[in-house]
């Protein structure tokens, strides 16, 4: 079902609206920002400002479905804050323990880590498909999201999947 109907009532600032599309859409919101910060608690923040950049410039919203402009929304974010994060310089924390001390690695981390590799394995696209695809967005919605047909989502998912695989058997 969609969701354009949400919209004039969220212009005139009518919040159980608000909080339907919220409740309905957050999850993928969230999927998308995760997919690509690759960071649980950044997707979190993102997906919360994708919101809040919903109701101050719902007024703003043409042309396109609702659940697609606020994906938008929230891709455009996260690539975004990819981007500056790129620009920031990091610093290794183990080299110098006045500036935070060094930290051990848990085997939770570790497989965290692998995980994350093995992701990395992935182009940014790829790695948006598979993401969403396991947190339970449909191919349908995929498709939409990435402006591609649904048959080259499913494909592309099959493809990455095989990747992860291959990059973890050969780790273990």
């Amino acid at each position: 079902m969609s969701l354009d109907h949400l919209a004039k009532r969220i212009a005139r600032q009518e919040k159980d609206a608000f909080a339907e599309l919220y409740n309905k859409t957050s999850g993928i919101v969230y999927s998308v920002c995760l997919a690509i910060v690759k960071d649980k608690g950044l997707a979190e923040e993102l997906t919360q400002d994708s919101f809040v950049c919903v109701w101050s410039e719902i007024n703003s919203f043409r042309g396109v479905g609702l659940k697609t402009w606020l994906l938008t929304i929230a891709r455009n974010k996260a690539l975004n804050e990819l981007r500056k994060r790129k620009r920031e310089v990091a610093v290794d924390f183990s080299e110098n323990e006045r500036l935070g001390g060094s930290y051990d690695v848990e085997t939770s981390i570790e497989t965290s880590v692998l995980l994350d590799l093995a992701l990395a394995k992935l182009d940014v696209t790829d790695r948006q498909i598979v993401l969403m695809k396991n947190s339970g967005a449909k191919m349908k919605e995929i498709a939409l999201l990435l402006e591609m047909p649904r048959g080259t989502v499913s494909w592309r998912y099959a493809e990455a999947l095989k990747i992860l695989k291959n990059y973890l058997e050969v780790r273990e």
